[in-house]
């Protein structure tokens, strides 16, 4: 990949006693590792000591100019977490050691190879390891130098590191440890140097760093590009040498941003954000186009702005209980987008929701929800192709605050062409299929003038399969047409919970009686239309509920 300089696998004393520094960069995210996986690595250090072996930890990926100070792009947690443990093990020379000229100048020795060497007029340690602005103080000011740590004022952050360094510095008191002497002690530290391994990828700038991201994140290494995109819009604001307020402003709308939308989500929201005022772009398209574009410091105030704004949207849009929707229409389509699993018209959703009134909105939802259902879920389509569309419908929005549904005729699937597929349509029983189906016999039977409060979820109407799915029971039928018919939407019937479980596997003969006294109407009218239950009997209900769909599912571009 072009911009790599290197990319090998190295113990942890090859990486850090080669005489570089190695910085996290100011606006990465702060320490975090808790307890569990402090207690992992060590577990994962213990067994490989009693099995004499090495532990691989997985890749560190590195961004450097001149190839001497290093920022770590991914890899902080693991890089300081080994780091404390081998401060906790030098502790433990120094205080078994006492005074002894010998215990301290092997303590010194591990300092020098592996910490950082104290100049002797400040007194401050040249740190092979620089933390970011929220934890490099505690850091080199108490941990470090081995004071007495402070435990009083400290941000959660501070406290999880202090709470790993005495965590390791217990454990190495402990059981066989409680009779180590300094050299067990740095015979220790050198094994664990020596036999924990890491993939190193250096990178030339932060373009090729997400690249390496998106390239590790396919082989399922899930890394953050969030990060990445936050350092490079808080090093834009940094590099004007402003005051300090200039950062810390940043820094309340990013984490407004981050209180929002989970940092797993975040480049999803991005993207979507980004698509709904610029042509579509593909996700390994959005650090490098957002890069081009905001250069400047305005832009980038600008920018975190807006998305704060637009980050409520997006939640709302994952969430059709969400306090953002005040009308129960927008409830009902909202949960049906979800249902129906719909993230590609998120951008001319969010667009709308910005720019036009509720009423509006909600026109579009209900729009998009059922050009989506005849699309997605009848005819089964390629969704990418929706990407362009939806882009250009958003985009439209933005710059003229009203809407145009004609821009979506290219995905909305024609009568005939949907009526086909509703008609030979199968759900089986599987993920939320059933939900699907409640949903759309209950819109059926909306239509017909039977029970109109059917939801999705509702338990009270269960889904009744007229041949049931364990038809062999009861049923004499042949395999092949039963398997045709089983998961048609034709043998399926709303059906209350109480005369469903009594009916179980019965015959058709049986059943039929039940259905009739049904609250459903169009459970009803099955035994009122068929006097007998077969292939052919599915295909004309199907194709009488295929007639239907084409009036409720129906959108006047």
């Amino acid at each position: 990949m072009r911009g790599i300089q290197d990319t090998s696998t190295a113990d942890f004393r090859s990486i850090i006693g080669s005489g570089t520094k190695f910085r996290v960069p100011k606006f990465q995210r702060d320490y975090s590792w808790e307890k569990e996986q402090w207690d992992d690595l060590w577990q994962d250090i213990e067994a490989m000591i009693e099995a004499k072996d090495d532990h691989y930890m997985g890749y560190l990926v590195l961004q450097t100019t001149e190839g001497k100070d290093y920022q770590i792009i991914d890899g902080q947690q693991r890089f300081t977490t080994i780091t404390l443990l081998i401060l906790a093990a030098i502790k433990c020379i120094i205080k078994k050691g006492g005074k002894s000229e010998e215990e301290r100048t092997r303590a010194k020795s591990l300092l020098d190879a592996y910490v950082g060497s104290m100049d002797p007029i400040s007194l401050e340690y040249d740190n092979k390891l620089v933390l970011n602005r929220n934890n490099n103080d505690y850091y080199k000011d108490y941990i470090v130098k081995f004071d007495k740590l402070r435990v009083s004022d400290l941000k959660a952050t501070d406290k999880l590191m202090r709470g790993c360094f005495e965590f390791y510095e217990k454990k190495l008191t402990e059981g066989k440890y409680a009779a180590y002497n300094g050299q067990d002690y740095a015979t220790l530290v050198t094994y664990i140097v020596d036999n924990l391994y890491f993939t190193r990828i250096t990178v030339n700038d932060e373009m090729n760093a997400f690249k390496v991201f998106e390239t590790l994140n396919a082989r399922g290494v899930q890394l953050s590009s969030a990060d990445l995109l936050k350092n490079y819009l808080f090093s834009i604001v940094d590099s004007g040498q402003h005051h300090i307020s200039y950062i810390e402003d940043l820094e309340r709308q990013w984490t407004k941003l981050t209180n929002n939308i989970r940092a797993e989500r975040l480049p999803e929201f991005i993207r979507y954000y980004w698509n709904t005022s610029h042509k579509s772009i593909r996700a390994k398209e959005l650090f490098k186009t957002i890069r081009k574009e905001i250069t400047e410091e305005k832009q980038v105030f600008e920018l975190l702005q807006d998305m704060v704004s637009y980050s409520h949207i997006y939640m709302a849009l994952r969430n059709c209980n969400s306090d953002v929707w005040e009308k129960p229409e927008t409830k009902w389509y909202v949960g049906l987008l979800n249902l129906f699993n719909l993230k590609q018209p998120y951008s001319a959703l969010m667009a709308a929701n910005r720019h036009l009134d509720i009423d509006d909105f909600n026109r579009v939802l209900k729009n998009i929800v059922n050009i989506c259902f005849r699309y997605n879920v009848i005819c089964d389509r390629n969704p990418n192709d929706q990407e362009a569309p939806f882009n250009n419908l958003a985009i439209f929005i933005s710059n003229n605050k009203y809407v145009d549904l004609t821009m979506l005729q290219s995905i909305y699937v024609d009568d005939n062409t949907f009526a086909n597929a509703f008609e030979n349509c199968s759900m089986p029983d599987k993920g939320n299929n059933m939900q699907k189906v409640r949903y759309i016999l209950g819109q059926i039977e909306k239509f017909r003038g039977g029970v109109s409060d059917i939801t999705p979820d509702r338990s009270a109407a269960s889904i009744e399969h007229i041949l049931p799915l364990d038809y062999y029971e009861k049923w004499d039928i042949e395999n092949e047409i039963a398997d045709r018919m089983v998961n048609r939407l034709g043998n399926m019937c709303l059906l209350e919970d109480r005369i469903n479980r009594d009916l179980q596997n019965e015959q058709y003969n049986v059943k039929k009686g039940k259905y009739s006294q049904s609250v459903y109407l169009t459970t009803k009218a099955i035994p009122e239309h068929f006097d007998e239950w077969d292939e052919e009997a599915v295909n004309k209900r199907q194709k009488r509920m295929s007639e239907i769909a084409l009036s409720i599912w129906r959108v006047d571009l």
